[in-house]
């Protein structure tokens, strides 16, 4: 009997002090911080959201955790680039989540998103084009990109620079490249260069005709604005017209994986980060396609400052005050050099021309 009561007591004793290590490891424990992530995992825009998602781990990686005051947990969720999923997936990572920041790609998607992020005070990023002068999408949400008429003023300098006299324009017309379109159309008239507008519409296959048109017009040089897939068709479908890579440029080529089926091509691209930058997100995330790596960086980057600075012990932290130190720094050192918060909520970065080069990308100095 009197063992049986020993070793009740041990066990007890035992149960007490898990109970005591337990209560010290959650008072010690610090309050979690939850950062969203809504991309494009699988599907045929994959490489796009594992990059963002090599980014986001970059940015989390190179903090001195010990000295930070909060926890910092990420959310990923898959939307398979398909704007239809959006609002669903958002209302999930915030009320079951309990996410406290939500990034995703493409302004259009965080148009959607931007009412319920206001509604519940989540911060959203987006990573996109936009005018520069577009209205703010809602009180918390901030869209990383290169304005359409600074890619405009880059393509018209690259073709200064490589003195042509024709250009003909082959563009998608879907949202803010209509808004780029424009921009080119109203600076080429400007400069005295021959050149026309042609423009196609999302599933659109069949490029030769218009190409054909072109040439016969006496254009021998071309410009593609478009995403893929119609943008890998036309440009496939000026290699086989005859058209030669040297002669073709486009906006965000570089966009999707490489392929030597590029070499000697121009883009006017958003800028992925220094040239460091890229070689340390490739080598230690084992990924090709660093579109949106910079960006998400950033965007981590931003989250985790804003929270440190504003830490107030057994307090949250408010998306309202997030925003308000956010807009406070205007401008600050970013993957990409400097970044500049405009009022509206626009990070501002400079598009860069880049070349496909010995089976890479090359960033070039027009």
């Amino acid at each position: 009997m009197k063992k049986w009561l020993l070793s009740l007591c041990m066990v007890l004793a035992l149960a007490a002090c898990k109970d005591e290590k337990k209560e010290e490891v959650q008072a010690n424990a610090k309050p979690v911080i939850k950062i969203g992530a809504i991309l494009p995992l699988t599907g045929s825009q994959a490489d796009m959201g594992e990059a963002a998602k090599a980014g986001m781990y970059k940015a989390i990686d190179e903090q001195d955790k010990s000295s930070l005051h909060y926890d910092y947990q990420f959310v990923f969720e898959d939307n398979q680039a398909k704007l239809a999923s959006m609002p669903a997936i958002a209302n999930k990572m915030i009320m079951q989540d309990n996410v406290d920041a939500i990034g995703m790609i493409t302004s259009a998607m965080a148009r959607v998103v931007a009412p319920i992020a206001d509604q519940k005070g989540k911060v959203l990023y987006a990573y996109s084009i936009e005018e520069e002068n577009y209205p703010a999408f809602g009180k918390y949400t901030f869209i990383q990109g290169i304005s359409t008429e600074a890619i405009a003023d880059k393509l018209i300098h690259l073709f200064r620079n490589d003195k042509l006299d024709n250009i003909s324009v082959f563009a998608e017309n879907i949202g803010v490249l209509g808004s780029l379109t424009s921009y080119l159309d109203k600076k080429l008239s400007q400069i005295g260069i021959k050149y026309e507008i042609n423009t196609f519409n999302p599933g659109e296959i069949d490029f030769r005709i218009a190409l054909e048109k072109s040439k016969s017009k006496g254009f021998t040089n071309f410009f593609e604005v478009g995403f893929p897939p119609e943008r890998d068709i036309i440009i496939k479908q000026m290699g086989e017209a005859g058209i030669s890579n040297q002669n073709i440029y486009s906006f965000s080529l570089d966009l999707g994986k490489s392929s030597v089926a590029y070499e000697g091509m121009k883009t006017v691209s958003y800028n992925q980060g220094t040239v460091d930058f890229i070689k340390s997100i490739q080598q230690k995330y084992n990924i090709d396609n660093v579109y949106g790596s910079a960006a998400f960086y950033d965007f981590v980057n931003i989250v985790v400052e804003a929270c440190e600075n504003l830490y107030k012990n057994g307090q949250n932290i408010t998306a309202e005050e997030i925003t308000t130190y956010i807009h406070n720094k205007k401008q600050y050192k970013c993957a990409s050099g400097e970044c500049l918060v405009n009022p509206n909520g626009f990070i501002l970065n400079q598009p860069i021309v880049r070349l496909y080069e010995g089976d890479d990308w090359k960033e070039i100095e027009e």
